[in-house]
């Protein structure tokens, strides 16, 4: 459970519900915590929510997807300043 163990208000949103990124993807759910609080969240959530033409992948479920953009928005709220110097280029 390391999202939901690491970012309380993650946490607080899921209540008694495990993670399913947590659960089902670790790998990812390791990767968004290594880049929580850094400008290089942004372009990973973006590489993980578009389907390149070239790839083939399956893409997430419904309720991953919820579990991704609350992510972002937490993040958002959390540290401003990492999307300003995003949207600045």
């Amino acid at each position: 459970m390391l999202l939901k163990s690491t970012i309380k208000e993650f946490s607080n949103q899921l209540g008694d519900k495990d993670s399913l990124l947590d659960v089902n993807y670790p790998r990812i759910a390791e990767k968004i915590l290594l880049h929580w609080g850094y400008k290089e969240f942004y372009p990973f959530i973006e590489k993980l929510l578009v389907v390149e033409k070239d790839r083939n992948r399956q893409g997430f479920p419904l309720e991953v997807l919820e579990e991704i953009f609350l992510l972002q928005e937490i993040h958002e709220k959390k540290f401003p300043a990492t999307r300003s110097s995003i949207d600045k280029r």
